[in-house]
């Protein structure tokens, strides 16, 4: 797991482009938080990074927006702040999100977990202050290594943390 120190709106932006320039299809990544700690922000600037042009919405009303970046590649983006749990997991056509050849952002994926396979990538953010947020990123350790090297090049603050899990993995 790595964490990062995201102390402003340029380093949230310097954020998005590591991992946009890293991130490859298919993949999907959930964004977790409490309101307000800028899960939307980071999607819409991985989504800028990857050659989306025009408006970039929260999906919070329409649950889902799709998007065509730079080379042709999908971009989906979800908020399931909204989902009830039972029918309307039941009925969301997951099917047009997961999977192929396209990148899925999930924001509040606990409200699909049922549905949803398990992330490549999870995003946790937190308020650090009230300008700032710790970004903890848990993935494979090779996109993890990834990560950490392009995001000091950046100059961001990374800290990478050995769970008990990756121990455990590397026995």
């Amino acid at each position: 797991m790595l964490t990062l120190t995201l102390s402003s709106p340029t380093a949230t932006r310097r954020f998005a482009r590591v991992l946009a320039g890293l991130l490859d299809p298919p993949c999907l990544v959930t964004i977790e938080g409490d309101l307000g700690t800028g899960k939307t922000t980071l999607v819409r600037e991985i989504l800028r990074a990857r050659g989306v042009r025009g408006a970039v919405t929260s999906p919070s009303f329409t649950l889902a927006q799709s998007y065509r970046g730079r080379h042709g590649v999908t971009l989906h983006h979800l908020d399931l702040y909204r989902l009830n749990r039972g029918a309307d997991v039941d009925l969301f056509a997951w099917e047009d999100y997961l999977g192929g050849d396209a990148l899925t952002f999930v924001e509040w994926p606990a409200a699909g977990s049922d549905a949803l396979p398990p992330a490549d990538v999870r995003l946790v953010l937190r308020h650090r202050t009230l300008h700032s947020r710790a970004a903890e990123l848990h993935s494979g350790e090779g996109l993890e290594t990834q990560v950490m090297k392009a995001a000091l090049e950046q100059g961001l603050t990374v800290e990478r943390v050995v769970t008990d899990e990756r121990m455990a993995e590397r026995a």
